[in-house]
Parts: C-alpha cells; sequence; structure tokens
C-alpha cells in the first residue's frame, strides 16, 4: 500500500505540538476538525476519546489512539456553542503512541518503538479498514503458516459495517484469557470464539460449570456430555482414573494417624488387584480374605516386603485402579502392630488406638461411597470402565471428526467439593495425555475451555482436622503444555482468584468490563503489554466490549465480539411482569 493511502489531505487534522516517552499532544488548528465527516460511506471522527489517528513522521508512521481532549485554559472561558463551531478554538489532544511502522511494510506493526514522532509531523484521522488491516496481521508468520485462516470475532466499537480478522495462532498459541464481571459479554465470548473453531476445523473442550454452553451442542460437529444427569446415558469419570492425591481430597484423612492408613490400604489394594490381574503368580491365600482384603495379620514381615518389593511398579503408582468400596474394610485390616509382641518377625494383631483414631475416617468414606452424587460422578458401583467412561469418551473424541466437546457439570453438587476433585481430575487427565508419549495433541493442537475458572483454580481442600490437598491440574497444563498442543482458554469474572503465576503464563488477554480495583490491578500486574491508558476504559465499557491484549498483539485494541449465532443461555431473568402477564 502506498504512503499516500494512509496519509490523505482529507482526512487532516493536527499537527504534534508535544513529544514524550508517556504520551504526545496534538494541536487541531481549528475545532470543526473534530466534528464528524464522511469518505466512502464510512464515518470518521477525530474528536472521540478513543479513536485512532495516524501520524505522519519523517521516516516511519504510527498509530495513536486518543486519550484526552481539553481546550486551552484561555479559550475555555469564551466557550460557547456558536463560537465551538468556529475556528476560534485550538483544542489539544493527549494520545498514546501504540505502534510504529515502516512506509515500505506499513502493516507490519514494530514491537516497540525505536522513535517517536517529532514535533510539526501531522495527524490523520485513521480509516477503520486501516486499522483492521493492522489486526489482521497481528501474529501472523507467513513463513511458517501461509494459508492461516482468520478468526471473524468482532468489529470496532464505532463502525457497526467492520469486521476485525484476528489470527487464532496469536490468539490462542500462549493461552488465553477471558475476563470480565457478570453482563460484561464473557459467554458470548466463549460461543463466538467456538463458533469459529468450528468454523475453521479446530478441536476444542469446554468445561461447562453452570449448563449456559448447552445450545452450542447444535452447532456442526459438537458432542454434549453431561454429568449426573437423568438420563440412562450420562457421563461418569470412573474412579479408577483417580489418583491418591484426589481421596486424600474427598475423605479427608487426618496427618498423623489416618493418611498413613489410608496410604497402606491404597498400597494393599493395589497389590491385591494386579495379583488378581496376573493370575499366574497369585498371592500366598492366607495374605486375602475372600479376594477382597490383604490381610497381614499373622503374616511374615520379610516375605511380604518381598512381595511388595517384586511389585513396587503397581503399589507404588497411586493410581486407584482397585475396587474402592474395599477401602474401608481395608483400612481396618490395616490397624494392626507392626508387629507380634511374641514373635516380631510377623505382623501383630489389631491395634484399638489406631483403629480408634481411623473410626472417623472409615465412616466419612462409606458415607461417601452410599452418596449418589458421588456414585454417580465417579462410577463407584461399577468395577470396570464401561459404557460412557469420560476416559473412553475422550479417546473418541480425540479420534473422531467432532470438533467441539461440551462437558456439562452443571449437574455435580459443590457438596465437600465434589465438583472441584472431577473438574480438577479431568484437567489432569488432559494433561497426562499431553505428556504422555504419543503427544496426541501434536499433529492436532486441543483447545481447553474452563468457565467459572476462578472456581477451580487456586483450589485447595482442607478442614481443621485434614491435610491440605492441592488441586493444580490447569495451573501445570498452563505452565508445561503449551508446546505440547494443549492450550488453556480460561474465562472468570473474579481474576483475582486467580493465581498470579498462572496469569502470567498467559499471552493473550480479553478483557471484558471489570469494575473491581483488584481485579483491574490483577490484569495490569499480569498483562503487560496493556498500558494503563488502554486498561483504564475498563470500568466504562458496555456489554459485548473488550480490549484484546497480548504478547502477539503490538498493541492493545478496544472490540466489540460479534453476537454468536447460537447463544448460551447467560441473560438474566426477568425480576417483574406486569399483571396482565402474569395472568
Amino acid at each position: 500500500m502506498e504512503k499516500v493511502s494512509l496519509f490523505q489531505d482529507s482526512h487532516f487534522v493536527g499537527y504534534v505540538s508535544h513529544v514524550s516517552p508517556t504520551y504526545t499532544r496534538i494541536h487541531f488548528p481549528a475545532s470543526n476538525l473534530l466534528t464528524k465527516f464522511y469518505y466512502n460511506g464510512v464515518t470518521l471522527q477525530a474528536g472521540l476519546v478513543g479513536s485512532y489517528l495516524l501520524i505522519e513522521g519523517e521516516n516511519y508512521g504510527f498509530l495513536a489512539q486518543v486519550i484526552e481532549i481539553v481546550l486551552p485554559e484561555k479559550e475555555r472561558l469564551g466557550l460557547t456553542q456558536a463560537s465551538f463551531e468556529s475556528e476560534h478554538f485550538h483544542p489539544i489532544a493527549r494520545v498514546e503512541i501504540l505502534l510504529g511502522f515502516d512506509y515500505y511494510e506499513p502493516f507490519k506493526a514494530q514491537k516497540g518503538l525505536n522513535q517517536l514522532p517529532p514535533v510539526g509531523s501531522k495527524a490523520y484521522v485513521c480509516q477503520t479498514s486501516i486499522l483492521d488491516r493492522f489486526l489482521q496481521e497481528f501474529g501472523k508468520d507467513n513463513s511458517k503458516n501461509p494459508t492461516e485462516p482468520s478468526f471473524e470475532i468482532a468489529q470496532l466499537p464505532n463502525d457497526s459495517n467492520s469486521s476485525v480478522k484476528i489470527s487464532p495462532q496469536a490468539l490462542f498459541s500462549r493461552h488465553c484469557a477471558i475476563v470480565g464481571t457478570t453482563g460484561g459479554g464473557k459467554s458470548y465470548t466463549v460461543a463466538k470464539l467456538l463458533e469459529e473453531i468450528n468454523r475453521n476445523g479446530g478441536k476444542a473442550i469446554v468445561i461447562d460449570a453452570t449448563g449456559e454452553y448447552a445450545p452450542l451442542a447444535n452447532l456442526p460437529s459438537a458432542t454434549y456430555l453431561k454429568f449426573n444427569s437423568d438420563d440412562v446415558d450420562d457421563v461418569y469419570f470412573h474412579y479408577s482414573g483417580l489418583r491418591e492425591t484426589d481421596l486424600y481430597a474427598l475423605f479427608r484423612p487426618s496427618g498423623q494417624v489416618q493418611l498413613p492408613k489410608l496410604q497402606e490400604a491404597c498400597k494393599s489394594q493395589r497389590l491385591l488387584h494386579y495379583s488378581i490381574k496376573i493370575e499366574k503368580d497369585p498371592l500366598p491365600s492366607i495374605l486375602v480374605h475372600e479376594k477382597k482384603v490383604i490381610i497381614k495379620k499373622g503374616f511374615k514381615i520379610n516375605e511380604y516386603l518381598k512381595i511388595e518389593s517384586k511389585y513396587s511398579e503397581y503399589t507404588e503408582s497411586l493410581h486407584c485402579n482397585f475396587n474402592i468400596r474395599n477401602l474401608a474394610n481395608q483400612i481396618l485390616h490395616e490397624c494392626i502392630f507392626s508387629s507380634d509382641k511374641d514373635n516380631d518377625t510377623i505382623f501383630g494383631g489389631k491395634n484399638n488406638t489406631e483403629f480408634g483414631y481411623c473410626t472417623s475416617l472409615i465412616s466419612r468414606i462409606n458415607f461417601t461411597l452410599k452418596n449418589q452424587s458421588f456414585v454417580k460422578a465417579f462410577g463407584i458401583d461399577k468395577d470396570e470402565p464401561c459404557g460412557n467412561d469420560f476416559t473412553k469418551k475422550i479417546e473418541e473424541f480425540i479420534k473422531s471428526s467432532s470438533k467441539i466437546l461440551i462437558l456439562s457439570v452443571e449437574n455435580v453438587t459443590t457438596d465437600n467439593d465434589l465438583k472441584s476433585i472431577l473438574v480438577n481430575a479431568i484437567g489432569r487427565l488432559l494433561y497426562e495425555k499431553a505428556l504422555s508419549k504419543d503427544k496426541p495433541f501434536k499433529e492436532k493442537p486441543l483447545l481447553l475451555f474452563v468457565d467459572e475458572a476462578h472456581q477451580f483454580l487456586n483450589k485447595k481442600v482442607k478442614d481443621e482436622y485434614s491435610i491440605e490437598t492441592e488441586l493444580n491440574a490447569f495451573e501445570k497444563i498452563a505452565k508445561e503444555c503449551r508446546k505440547q498442543g494443549l492450550f488453556l482458554v480460561l474465562a472468570t469474572q473474579m481474576p483475582r482468584d486467580i493465581p498470579v503465576g498462572v496469569l502470567s503464563q498467559f499471552g493473550t488477554f480479553i478483557v471484558h468490563r471489570l469494575i473491581n480495583q483488584r481485579d483491574r490491578e490483577t490484569i495490569e500486574y499480569a498483562c503487560s503489554e496493556a498500558t494503563k491508558n488502554a486498561l483504564s476504559f475498563l470500568p466504562i465499557l458496555a456489554p459485548g466490549e473488550a480490549i484484546l491484549a497480548g504478547v502477539d498483539f503490538p498493541m492493545p485494541v478496544m472490540l466489540k465480539i460479534k453476537t454468536p449465532k447460537i447463544t448460551p443461555n447467560s441473560d438474566t431473568p426477568i425480576l417483574f411482569k406486569s399483571p396482565q402477564s402474569v395472568q
């Protein structure tokens, strides 16, 4: 594009009168230059705070945003409507230089400002088509991916005819966070992104905390699964896919006696499970009671240690692939003396003191395993994964042509942190799959959307008696899985509840209206690419408007997200209706 197409005399508004590292001033020779005018059917206006200007430097051009417009003190005293429309007033705009560009490659934005415009440089209104071109080139690398599509997710707030096209590589390649207060437009943004992912052949999983994304099951190539539904075919996460730390969170053992006994019980049950599985080398019959629990009482200690060592690959694995319904009974049989008082080579008899300490743990386990919410969520009534086990569903989704998988945990209770433990287990499964030898997401990357992310990140399970268990699967994904093709997309209304160390791993932020000061400070800290001037717009953003910023975006930009074709169930219910409509 030639230089003249960027800087046109018909778009001239003023001259650079002051330059500093933090801001630049534009002097308007006449007040009527602030009024809107029309060019090729497009409305242009330099007098609005937030509008964009092009500055013509000596060797470089600059894109700037209007932050403030004022009149000189001496001119404000004589301000009237009639006099302002004349040319006797000389407004001054304070603008922020967002990026610089070379005249020979005008849409290849320079990262960082190597120079600033000199005083006397001319300023022009930036056409929306030019701004669209800048945004479209952000994050693109034609040498690596010359055929990369663009996501048409937004328009410019002041131009309903514009269509902002954004590189999905720039959006997601360093994880993406979508934040904003209730009613700001997060759900519509997520739905619009999923719509574009589906249209362009991507692959995404959505963890839907509230069930609002159920309508998106109507997208082409979308699959919808629901935990704890009333349907016969509802999905479940079989407990054999859990880890021992999940049991700590579920059963809340105290640290001194209950935790060691629970660990020993899990190890014994794993040993029993694998000995039954490997029939050619079974355990001594004296150890096994009706193939349900291991009874060490009276058994030779050295012989048992040799058996444990032989099966150490299994017993030390921390997997829960044993019959969890036998766990409480196994803990009872772990409450024994380490050796017999008359023969120190064999295990001793029942230790009533330890049993007394473990009684509450055994009761919690029995109660939990009978709770229908836990039974349905983790398939506790099933000995082996079968049917709609989530692990199998994930395998099917990865291999299938389906593009969107929506996982609804709406019906999973939050009692005893069941929902958090389940969602963390889902995250850990995907984390382990991403780091496995097969690396299934290398060739076909996966986007993992976590709605209401503040419920699941920075989550620790603890009460006044039990040990603290950290649910950190998504933190690990954020820190370790980008190069493996697993990308995280968080949506939250409370970014202050997301660990700063996790947010610092995110390269792209779509920030809707934020009112809370701590939330704004959190985003300001995590999103270094967005300047304070850009973030100052956050409290006044309209629904659907957002500031897009990231490491692949040389400047923050304000956008209005387009309404998705299929909208989520996120509308606020009507509080009051007229008496006639009620009748």
